[in-house]
């Protein structure tokens, strides 16, 4: 390749520098607060939504406004605690009414195989989103995380169940995720959609349908959730927070990616790759092992990112890794 963005892959592209695509030059961020399967109750409201608004923006892409309707929206349903259960205080997250009323500390495999009418909290709602219908419920402890579903623990985990959250966006609330995703969405727009056509709380319903959005009784569900999004914008802006380990995997080297190798990095990468959209595998059996659909998809990341020639090798370099943002494992 030649020309300015030659051995780009080599690693040896200043961090700063003038080039074409998302990633080139762009330097991910340590985001964290504490380790995302941490004791969140101990983490301060504006840190948690900062947190939250990191990931959203810097993993996911989303506009900061698109993430603060997101976050707001998180906060008004679970206080953006993972392990939220429904009918539970932010102080005591796990702990609720079973279904004989008596209120009790359950743990997190009682939440997850809840079943009616004697097993686990009485109320279904359960993590950031508050996820209640047996259907998303369900596939919360089913989403496939780093190449592995968590089941139960997944309620001790921010970062997968904000992964759970985009997985649902981009494959069962397109509409919601196109309008979260447009540079030119305001906050107030982003957390009016949010609560609207993916929340869908009992204080916008009539029967069940919803009522119009210039319903009254809708409009002050609006008020009330805009509020804290514009908190989670302006905690997102204003920087700072305890600093915290890295989310991401830093660049293992060229030499890691040789046929063969094993490893839950790969893994890790494996899905990244998936989830831009540059999907050569041929099957995800042995995902955390190097070989041929690896080379290819990873090719298909190096062109997405404006990569030229010789560097369009299928073998991540150190700058096309840290764009990737890999999952730390």
């Amino acid at each position: 390749m030649n020309g300015k963005y030659s051995n780009i892959e080599a690693g040896r592209l200043p961090a700063d520098a003038d080039c074409p695509g998302r990633g080139l030059g762009y330097a991910p961020v340590a985001v964290a607060v504490v380790p995302s399967a941490g004791d969140w109750t101990m983490v301060g409201t504006d840190d948690r939504m900062r947190y939250c608004m990191r990931q959203l923006v810097d993993r996911y892409g989303f506009p900061p406004a698109g993430a603060a309707g997101i976050v707001g929206n998180l906060w008004a349903e679970s206080a953006i605690l993972p392990n939220r259960i429904e009918g539970s205080s932010p102080s005591t997250p796990m702990r609720a009414k079973n279904f004989a009323g008596v209120t009790t500390n359950f743990a997190a495999a009682q939440i997850m195989d809840r079943k009616s009418p004697h097993q686990g909290p009485k109320l279904p709602g359960v993590g950031l989103a508050q996820w209640t219908s047996p259907s998303r419920r369900s596939g919360l402890f089913r989403h496939v995380y780093n190449g592995s579903p968590l089941g139960a623990d997944v309620l001790l985990n921010m970062d997968a169940q904000l992964d759970y959250l985009d997985h649902e966006l981009r494959t069962s609330y397109p509409g919601v995720h196109q309008v979260l995703s447009s540079p030119v969405v305001s906050v107030e727009a982003a957390s009016d959609e949010v609560v609207y056509n993916y929340e869908v709380p009992g204080a916008i319903l009539g029967g069940h349908s919803k009522l119009p959005r210039a319903d009254a009784r809708v409009q002050t569900v609006f008020k009330q959730r805009r509020s804290p999004s514009n908190r989670a914008l302006t905690a997102y802006q204003s920087g700072g927070g305890p600093a915290g380990p890295a989310t991401f995997e830093p660049f293992p080297g060229e030499s890691f990616f040789d046929t063969g190798r094993k490893s839950p990095i790969i893994a890790a990468m494996h899905h990244r790759l998936v989830a831009e959209g540059c999907n050569r595998y041929q099957s995800s059996v042995n995902a955390d092992v190097w070989g041929p659909g690896d080379v290819k998809s990873y090719a298909a990341w190096q062109e997405k990112l404006g990569f030229e020639g010789d560097d369009v090798n299928g073998i991540p370099g150190k700058t096309s890794w840290d764009t990737l943002q890999v999952p730390n494992v």
